[in-house]
């Protein structure tokens, strides 16, 4: 179990939860170096969750660039540290690739398959030169977003997957946004994770969810909270990591948005099955 903690700090969600958390997760841009990030992790015993994003201050960086090899000697710097951290971390690249939210998407490079296969030269591109580096203890993690938006043939997450030498985690990103956003309704994790959880398994590797969370408005989030642990053990036996998106941000997405979810949220984490 892991958490990314935008609101407040990592220490202050463990003392509220009352253990430790065993993944931090952290978002960095393009340029950042964020090899300082996974020793420290490291060395406090955490394992690090690094998504790196392709864009600087919200600017994307060109899939072509990316590609054609302009920024290869950064990547090469980003490896070599890599390989230096010696010990093993996930490195997630180019998150949600099937929604229209991001520069490095198929949305953004040709709403077509040629923007998915450009999608998909970039990521192993960037693979690439690690394992070339030697950075062999780098997990690499595929993450589509549940929903395909727009919901085209086209851009089905399938589509953009990367081939099985390129993956070691296969990934599920989604929330409960309630009614908190125009048109968006109430949804079980069960719903939302089911929508692609039989194709992301059959890929054969575990699965992890690297961003969850549920907002209050619209239902009941202690009770949305208490159906987790059921449908992780009964119907999602090969997600193998749970990580928590702590931040109020466009709505409250927070282990404790109210003292019903905190509660809740403290029961399931203190489960043996969060605890192995």
């Amino acid at each position: 179990m892991g958490a990314f903690v935008g609101s407040g700090t990592f220490t202050e969600l463990e003392t509220l939860l009352g253990r430790r958390l065993a993944i931090r997760h952290t978002f960095v841009g393009w340029t950042d170096d964020y090899s300082s990030v996974v020793q420290s992790d490291l060395a406090s015993g955490y394992i690090p969750l690094i998504t790196w994003e392709a864009w600087t201050n919200q600017v994307g960086v060109p899939l072509d660039e990316i590609v054609s090899g302009v920024h290869d000697s950064m990547i090469q710097a980003r490896a070599a540290s890599a390989k230096n951290a010696q010990r093993k971390f996930f490195l997630r690249w180019g998150h949600e690739m099937n929604g229209n939210w991001y520069p490095w998407d198929g949305s953004h490079n040709g709403a077509n398959a040629a923007g998915v296969a450009k999608y998909i030269a970039a990521y192993r591109h960037v693979h690439d030169l690690f394992v070339a580096a030697g950075a062999t203890n780098v997990l690499w993690v595929f993450c589509p977003n549940a929903d395909s938006v727009p919901g085209d043939a086209w851009n089905a997450w399938s589509n953009y997957y990367p081939g099985d030498a390129y993956v070691d985690w296969m990934g599920i990103d989604g929330y409960n946004w309630g009614t908190a956003q125009s048109g968006s309704t109430w949804q079980a994790f069960a719903t939302i994770a089911g929508r692609i959880y039989a194709g992301v398994a059959a890929k054969g590797k575990p699965v992890m969810i690297p961003e969850t969370a549920s907002a209050e408005l619209g239902g009941d989030k202690a009770a949305w909270i208490a159906a987790l642990l059921p449908a992780l053990k009964g119907s999602f036996p090969q997600i193998k990591a749970f990580v928590w998106f702590h931040m109020n941000k466009e709505t409250d997405w927070r282990v404790n948005s109210s003292t019903s979810a905190q509660q809740r949220f403290i029961t399931f984490a203190s489960d043996p099955y969060l605890n192995p």
